[in-house]
């Protein structure tokens, strides 16, 4: 390219750049305010309370099982908000072998101010509904975690002498896409 073509292409550049920056050309020029109101957003909470075990076995044997019943209170406020709780399994921690042995289930007991509803196919998963998704009033439900060590679980010397924590267990509150 010959240098005064460059030079026109230069200008020509400089020029167009020079009216994109500096706005509208336009002298006049007005804006109106709108009263859109407020957004506010929802809450999700969990909160565990209390809590029991059925027979407080120290040491146990395949074919036992046990029961911790306590209080769950979930706030599930929002418009369009869907969400499930489970139990968090990286929250059970300990020995591999007596871990794998273990089965540990979820349920829900009779709820108020809304429902925890099993997700078919999910096992201890389950839909938080509340009765006014507006509302802050939490659902409230007796939970139980059952732990089974089943007699068949385990052969020879698998899983003695092991333990599993189960105190820093943790119910998982989440919301899912819809």
């Amino acid at each position: 390219m010959k240098k005064p073509m460059m030079g026109l292409v230069a200008a020509g550049s400089g020029l167009i750049l020079l009216i994109g920056t500096s706005g509208s050309l336009a002298l006049w020029n007005d804006a109106a305010t709108i009263d859109a109101g407020n957004v506010a957003s929802g809450v999700l909470t969990v909160v565990a309370t209390g809590g029991s075990w059925s027979q407080q076995l120290q040491h146990w044997v395949p074919g036992d099982s046990e029961t911790y019943t306590a209080q769950v209170s979930v706030v599930a406020q929002g418009d369009n908000l869907k969400s499930q709780v489970t139990i968090d399994p990286s929250s059970i921690t300990g020995d591999p072998q007596l871990l794998g042995a273990l089965q540990i289930t979820l349920s829900f007991g009779a709820a108020t101010g809304g429902s925890f509803t099993p997700v078919a196919g999910q096992p201890n998963v389950y839909d938080v509904v509340p009765t006014d998704p507006n509302s802050a009033t939490p659902i409230v439900a007796p939970v139980t975690v059952t732990v089974d060590f089943p007699a068949d679980s385990v052969t020879g010397t698998e899983a003695q002498g092991e333990t599993v924590q189960l105190g820093g267990m943790q119910f998982v509150l989440q919301q899912i896409a819809s």
